[in-house]
Parts: C-alpha cells; structure tokens; sequence
C-alpha cells in the first residue's frame, strides 16, 4: 500500500481550507503566526515582528499586566482578480508574556519596511544590580 502524498492535490486543497477556515473547520483569527523575536540588554526588553503591508494604522499595540498584545488587520487590495493568492489578509493578534516588569508609559515603537520595532524600558527593580565587594 502507498502512502499518502504530502504534496499531492487532496494536500493542497486540505491546507488551503485549513488556511482559510482553520484547522477545525470554523472561522478564525486570518493570522494565526505573526512572526516574533524577542531579547534582552540591562535596561530594556526589544522586540520585532513582521507585519508586511502594514501601516501605523492598521496596529494597536498595548502593554497591560506583564503582557505585550499586538494585534491589527491587514485588508486585501480592491479591484483585483487574482490568478493565486498565498498572502494572509484579516484581523491578527499576538499576545506574549513578557519576562521582565516593564515601564508601560515609556514605551517606543517604529514600523518601517513591514517591521514593527519597540522597546520596552524594563523597571529599575527588574534591571540588574551590580553590587562592589569591598576588600578586607
């Protein structure tokens, strides 16, 4: 007995329905994987994720109890009849804990070139501490 194609056309058209109506069959978020990165220096955390097509508009960012949510809506171009289309378009959000007390009135953001940059200031008890030893 063969094994199932991976890549054959009942694959395809079972992604392209997962894609759409989601894995169980119901409506969803249109973006379920905003791609996200996350670091750390002494004072602050910095995190990118890509948002292509999209404008300052289209974003609401918030910080609000150890939580960073980015979520938005990417709309499709009017007037066009495509031929295929492998763009996400629709509502989107990504919630992530963050590992650090941050100062929320502080926060700053950019989106240039379909890359949404902030940087959260962590608070001064959540930065490290160098302590000096004295010599005996």
């Amino acid at each position: 007995m063969l094994a199932p194609s991976a890549s054959g056309p009942i694959h395809r058209l079972d992604s392209f329905f997962d894609r759409v109506f989601g894995e169980d069959g119901s409506f969803g978020l249109a973006w379920d994987n905003v791609p996200v990165s996350m670091w750390e220096d002494d004072d602050r955390i910095h995190v990118e994720a890509d948002l292509p097509g999209m404008t300052e508009n289209d974003v609401e960012i918030t910080v609000h109890n150890g939580m960073l949510s980015i979520r938005g809506e990417r709309k499709p171009e009017g007037g066009r009849n495509y031929f295929y289309n492998g763009r996400s378009y629709g509502r989107f959000e990504r919630v992530i804990t963050l590992p650090e007390a941050v100062n929320a009135d502080d926060v700053q953001g950019t989106l240039k070139d379909g890359v949404l940059r902030l940087t959260l200031p962590k608070r001064p008890e959540a930065r490290p501490k160098k302590i000096t030893l004295r010599t005996t």
